[in-house]
């Protein structure tokens, strides 16, 4: 990422738009920012960060906070930035959540951050890829491929934040790191291991429970089935065999059992199927019985049966007239209805010519009445001939009245217009008068604006020197107690030095005591090889043994050692007591002398009890501004309607005239009471309704005997059909009379009488049919059912069923008696079986489950740190890490050392349980020994967290995928080097720059500004700050 041009709008103490442009800098790829303390140099890194992920370069500080105290309160905080990636040119543009000016009405309104990323083509066009924050976001992380945190550690080195990495313990440095290089997914590896290990731990004693259940709730079928159950501890390796004897028992007794089972079986069927045959006996001697019954009650019935076949005989003969009765009943009904058809008939003609008389009557009155509809005719054409005068003069009327009302209204509205621009002018001028008393405010926001943030900065710097005193104080505190702690390790040292001393003369002694006893006189010494040896050493009773010896060396050896760790932990605490020294006097020095807290905290309430009396003024001037800016488009406005308002009225005047005149006219051509549009329109109707009335009242008589005349004639020949149907039916009648009479003497029926009694018995002649021919098949059916079972009889008798019933009943009690034994029986045979598998199957899970639990237990201790180097997974990863980049810082380290030092992280394990595996070592080849980080002075610390920085930058883009950050950004530091160490430190940020990379530094070095010809210089005043490019070398 290289970026091109940064815009800066009310951001940090820049109060207007501050543009950057970065491509002024041509070919130069090294530049200096300079300017003075809290000017806004920092403030260009917050910039850049936010314009990439919403949020500033450093953590304490969050983008709501960036709001300019200097910026006018319509102006609105932006930062826009417009960068080079991979060959590709992006613009993005954002604004942080901060309050503005209501739209409308007084006070503040919070608004929301919003976000926006074009891509720039070549051909000048623009793409958007995103249009709010969330988008933005997802964007910017899936373009650059880092996090705001690792993009931050690789682009900018902030003020004294390498230092605090290169100093800070194991335990701080792992949390860095973890942000760096997101290493959580190590530390879930230990959570998920432990997860793993804890529940097949449970799955295995769940197991346990379960088989130990199982085991409880086995049958006791023998004694010694029942003492193994009862026992407090149940042995599975003795109930399992004993379960295999029992259900070879069980087994035996299960067969035995079916045996006896399938005898009573057999013998109960045997007794079943004779029951089945006398019943089937019995009923047939029940059903002979029950024939011969039947057959005496059908002989009975034979005389009625006789009787039925008579009514039937009669029946029939009658059904034979039915047809010739229903000829003779309809040709009388056909006689009378013709009679009733021409009796109709006969009213009907009566009736016409009664109609036709009252018609004629009607037309000769309608015929009278002509002379009226004439008289009618000539009023309503003479309406007519006034109708459109009717009309206007209504119309006349009406906008006569409306020019007179808007007339009047015209001259009052002018009237009151010219009172309101009366008004307006007065209130201008009383505006204008309190507007100029408040044109000052907003210098005196900006004023105090600057002046609080100033007595604020300085109020920090009182706060940072009373945390500066406190650490003075701890660090006395443990330089005072290292040193009483180097004094007694020395001590301790020096006294086992002396012990151990005494203990080896002592030693040699018996050494040289042992040698003598061995030595004869006239052989060499093996010493001094002397053949005489008139004094040998002689033992005493306190001879120092070789384990003794060796104890004293490795006593002395650690006595040497601890005075060595407290040395050198006394050294630390020197330096950090010298540290904390020149941190209070750099700090004293920085702050006044002629004024304390107090005065300043008083200072500080007073300015911003004055910028909030000038904030409420500049409210007020607004307001008054935009007041005054209304009430002079109101005058204007009312001059404008005033002019317009002299035009209506002389326009009103003039149609007011007009209309006057043509009413006079139209009121001397229409009659007074015609004038009225209402009345005329009533009147018009009235005479148009009686015309149509009358005229309708004619044509309907007319109508009316023509209809009467038809209506006769119709009627009079329908009568005359009606007459010859009458004496067509009542000859067809007489024929059917005569044939009905013929027919009923050929059947015997003497007397009307007697056929009536018959036709009665038609609708029961066939139920009767039905009667008799069951009754005869009964007869056949008894008769042939009597002689079938009476030869099957054959004179036998009886079978005794309930003695049958009661030996069945007897066998099936004890037939279930040892059913039931045997299913029990089986049923405890399945139920161990079932028992006996499930313990088995839960056997095999228990196997698999310890051993799984083995394996994850061991990998979960192991992870969590429960090893030789006591090193968490993640801190083994986090190592790994740290080794890469302290490679990769070494080698700029060497440059920047002329090779003295090289960092080296330390691998012993610490004492107890502290965490190790990240603290860090500095190893000098001048003296060939490594000793701890904080042992360096300023200028040596300085370069080693330069070059830490630019190790980590480089690991942490080689892990992000190789991500192309070309720009990196430095915050001071160079103050504390030598003129060669700042030689060196530059050449190697030349190193940098010559791959490409643009390097920006914040520093007040003169000799650093003398060397480098790009200057980002960054001034301030009582409005804000400003930045420009300063050259001044050749190019």
């Amino acid at each position: 990422m290289k970026p091109v041009k940064l815009t800066m709008t009310a951001f940090g103490p820049y109060a207007g738009q501050q543009v950057i442009d970065f491509s002024e800098l041509e070919n130069r790829k090294m530049f200096v920012i300079s300017g003075k303390t809290g000017s806004g140099k920092t403030t260009i890194f917050d910039a850049i960060s936010f314009a990439m992920y919403g949020k500033p370069s450093g953590d304490h500080r969050s983008a709501s906070d960036m709001r300019s105290q200097f910026a006018d309160p319509k102006q609105m905080t932006e930062v826009s930035l417009l960068f080079q990636l991979k060959g590709r040119t992006f613009f993005i543009r954002r604004t942080p959540q901060q309050e503005k000016l209501k739209a409308r009405g007084g006070g503040m309104t919070m608004a929301a951050a919003t976000a926006e990323l074009y891509e720039k083509k070549a051909d000048g066009s623009e793409e958007l890829l995103a249009a709010n924050v969330r988008d933005t976001d997802e964007k910017m992380n899936e373009l650059i491929g880092l996090e705001a945190n690792q993009f931050r550690r690789i682009l900018m080195i902030p003020q004294g934040e390498f230092q605090k990495l290169l100093m800070a313990g194991s335990q701080e440095k792992e949390k860095i790191l973890q942000k760096l290089f997101q290493t959580s997914f190590y530390k879930r590896v230990e959570d998920v291991l432990k997860e793993k290990s804890d529940a097949l731990k449970k799955e295995a004693g769940k197991a346990a429970d379960q088989q130990i259940a199982l085991l409880k709730s086995l049958p006791a079928y023998s004694l010694d089935m029942s003492v193994l159950l009862e026992q407090e501890a149940i042995q599975k390796d003795a109930i399992l065999p004993q379960l295999d004897v029992d259900l070879s028992e069980m087994n035996e007794q299960y067969d035995s059992l079916q045996q006896r089972v399938k005898a009573i079986s057999s013998r109960r069927d045997s007794l079943l199927g004779e029951r089945e045959r006398g019943l089937a006996r019995n009923a047939q001697f029940d059903r002979l019985e029950k024939a011969l019954q039947e057959k005496e009650q059908l002989n009975e019935k034979k005389e009625e049966i006789e009787t039925l076949q008579s009514q039937m005989n009669r029946a029939e003969r009658a059904e034979k007239l039915l047809s010739y009765e229903i000829i003779e009943q309809k040709a009388r009904q056909a006689a009378q209805a013709a009679m009733n058809r021409r009796n109709e008939a006969e009213k009907a003609v009566h009736e016409a010519v009664r109609l036709f008389e009252k018609a004629n009557e009607q037309l000769k009155k309608e015929q009278e009445l002509q002379p009226a509809r004439d008289e009618l005719a000539k009023q309503l054409q003479k309406l007519h001939s006034i109708k459109e005068d009717v009309y206007a003069y209504r119309s006349a009327e009406e906008e006569t009245k409306q020019g007179q009302e808007h007339l009047e209204k015209a001259k009052q509205a002018g009237i009151h217009l010219l009172k309101k621009t009366q008004e307006m002018s007065s209130n201008e001028q009383e505006a204008e008068q309190l507007l100029q008393g408040l044109q000052s405010s907003k210098e005196t926001y900006l004023e105090t604006g600057y002046l609080i943030e100033k007595l604020r900065a300085l109020l920090d710097q009182f706060e940072e020197l009373t945390a500066a005193r406190n650490v003075l104080k701890e660090q006395e505190k443990a330089e005072d107690a290292a040193r009483h702690q180097a004094e007694k390790t020395a001590a301790n040292a020096a006294a086992a030095l002396e012990q151990l001393r005494h203990i080896r003369i002592e030693w040699n002694k018996g050494q040289s005591a042992m040698l003598a006893r061995q030595l004869k006189e006239g052989e060499p010494c093996s010493v001094c090889g002397a053949v005489h040896h008139p004094d040998p050493a002689k033992a005493d009773s306190s001879q120092i043994s070789e384990q003794r010896l060796e104890e004293a060396e490795k006593k002395a050896e650690c006595c040497h050692q601890e005075n060595r760790q407290a040395e050198q932990e006394w050294t630390e605490a020197r330096f950090s007591l010298k540290s904390a020294r020149d941190t209070v006097e750099k700090l004293e020095k920085k702050l006044p002398a002629d004024f304390g807290v107090e005065e300043a905290l008083g200072r500080l309430k007073q300015a911003e009890k004055n910028r909030r009396q000038a904030e409420q003024n500049m409210v007020k001037k607004e307001k008054l501004e935009q007041q005054l800016l209304s009430i002079k488009q109101q005058k204007q406005r009312l001059t404008v309607q005033l002019d317009q308002n002299r035009i209506e009225e002389m326009n009103a005047n003039t149609a007011f005239i007009q209309s006057r005149s043509t009413l006079q006219r139209l009121e001397q051509a229409i009659p007074e009471r015609m004038r009225s549009s209402d009345y005329f329109v009533k009147e018009l109707e009235r005479l148009e309704k009686e015309t149509t009335r009358l005229q309708n009242q004619y044509e309907q008589a007319m109508e009316a005997v023509q209809k009467a005349n038809t209506a006769w004639r119709t009627a009079d020949s329908v009568f005359n059909e009606r007459m010859q149907a009458v004496d067509g039916a009542e000859s067809a009648l007489n024929e059917a009379n005569f044939a009905f009479l013929q027919k009923r003497e050929e059947a015997d029926f003497d007397s009307v009488e007697l056929y009536k009694e018959a036709k009665q018995l038609i609708e029961s002649l066939a139920r009767m049919k039905e009667r008799v021919k069951a009754y005869e098949q009964k007869q056949r059916d008894l008769l042939l059912l009597i002689t079938e079972l009476k030869a099957a009889l054959d004179g036998g008798v009886r079978t005794n069923i309930a003695k049958l019933d009661e030996e069945i009943s007897m066998l099936n009690e004890e037939l279930t008696r040892w059913t039931d034994q045997a299913a029990s029986l089986m049923a405890q045979i399945k139920e161990s079986i079932r028992i006996r598998g499930a313990v088995e199957e839960i056997a095999g899970q228990m196997a698999q489950a310890e051993e799984a639990y083995r394996l994850a237990g061991h990998l979960y201790e192991v992870a969590h740190g429960k090893n030789e180097l006591k090193v968490t997974f993640e801190r083994y990863v986090l190592a790994s890490f740290l080794e890469e980049i302290l490679s990769a810082a070494n080698t700029r380290l060497a440059l920047m050392t002329n090779g003295r030092f090289l960092l080296e992280r330390l691998t012993e394990r610490s004492k107890g349980n502290a965490q190790s595996g990240l603290d860090l070592l500095v190893f000098d080849h001048y003296t060939g020994a490594s000793r701890h980080v904080k042992t360096l002075s300023g200028g040596e610390s300085f370069k080693a967290a330069l070059a830490l920085a630019l190790g980590l930058a480089e690991v942490v883009q080689n892990y992000a995928g190789g991500v192309s950050l070309e720009t990196m950004f430095v915050d001071e530091g160079f103050g504390t080097l030598d003129p060669e160490s700042l030689d060196q430190a530059v050449e190697t940020l030349m190193d940098i720059q010559a791959d490409g990379r643009l390097v920006g530094i914040i520093s007040h070095v003169p000799e650093l500004k003398e060397r480098i010809d790009a200057r980002l210089e960054v001034g301030q005043s009582s409005t804000g700050s400003k930045a420009k490019f300063v050259f001044t070398g050749e190019r």
